[in-house]
């Protein structure tokens, strides 16, 4: 039997409109055939679920008449009971009005394998070339390009979610996840106020007031290390984790370059805020709550004492073990 003829009438009979040619291509199928197609992600590899989507075929297409305008294949025999049969199948057709217009160029495969002395089909794979695609693209440009706008979406919204809308630090939700897998020696952990805020924005407006966040929020990043964390509590606080600090001296050299840092950002704005420190070192292990504890405690003895300037407050001491 030439099996490219068969495959070219089998071809026919699928697309006829006639119900019972459909039907007819299911004598040619072996029980066990895999049906492959990627028109409508199909993939059946049972031959009941296949005749059952003829069926439901039949049922969609309507008054839709399938128009086999171009067939080329050809044979490759594997064993003497074997063979593959490849090729393209060009499927048209237009509604009366010109609402509807079917344009297809499809690629096929198959293989046919002699069962008790007939040609049965065990593996059938069609491909649909989408129409977006270009020459030597392996998948369509317009695939890609929505490709490249959801990672750029994912990107968008992680930052979203994981920064402050306003300066765009750390926002404290992440600072709390980061915390838990923080590992790094010598950390700090400082409290930032700015002094007398409010009033910024009961006299110039809140338009100056989130300038001016900004702008601290621009200050803060600028002071520390790029593994360092600067985060926006919310409001006007400010915290920051540093790794690095071997001792007070290192955390004051910090605190230092923060006020100068500050103080030279001022320029042409009468409005301009003092900061006020608090800082303690971590110990290893210390959940985020005992150390934001003594954090604060330095923050509030500054504010009441001096404000713009910094206070720390020691780790606890660690217990011996009894004897």
């Amino acid at each position: 039997m030439d099996l490219c003829e068969l495959t070219e009438i089998l071809w026919k009979k699928y697309i006829s409109p006639d119900p019972a040619d459909q039907a007819s291509v299911l004598e040619y199928l072996a029980p066990d055939c895999v049906i492959i197609g990627t028109g409508a992600h199909e993939f059946y590899t049972e031959l009941p679920a296949f005749a059952q989507a003829i069926q439901n075929e039949i049922t969609e297409r309507e008054n839709v008449v399938f128009q086999c305008r171009g067939f080329q294949c050809e044979e490759r025999p594997l064993t003497p009971d074997i063979s593959l049969v490849y090729g393209t199948l060009h499927i048209w057709w237009e509604s009366e009005d010109g609402q509807v217009c079917i344009n297809m160029n499809s690629r096929f495969s198959i293989i046919f394998r002699k069962i008790d002395g007939s040609w049965k089909c065990v593996h059938i794979h069609q491909s649909l070339p989408n129409q977006d695609q270009l020459p030597g693209e392996y998948f369509p440009k317009k695939l890609s390009e929505q490709l490249k706008e959801a990672k750029e979406k994912v990107c968008e919204m992680t930052l979203l979610a994981q920064n402050d809308s306003l300066t765009g630090l750390t926002n404290f939700h992440t600072f709390e996840s980061l915390w838990k897998s923080w590992d790094r020696e010598d950390t700090w952990l400082f409290l930032l106020d700015l002094d007398d805020f409010k009033n910024i924005n009961d006299c110039f407006g809140h338009v100056t007031g989130n300038h001016v966040l900004k702008r601290v929020a621009h200050i803060l990043a600028g002071s520390v290390r790029s593994h360092d964390i600067a985060c926006r509590m919310g409001g006007d606080e400010f915290m920051l984790l540093c790794s690095g600090l071997k001792d007070e001296e290192s955390a004051r050299h910090l605190a230092d370059r923060i006020l100068k840092n500050m103080k030279s950002s001022q320029n042409d704005l009468e409005c301009w805020p003092g900061i006020s420190i608090g800082g303690t070192p971590v110990v290893r292990g210390e959940g985020l709550e005992s150390a934001m504890t003594r954090a604060d405690e330095a923050l509030y003895f500054i504010k009441k004492a001096q404000k713009n300037s910094y206070h720390f407050y020691p780790a606890p001491a660690k217990k011996e073990p009894e004897a």
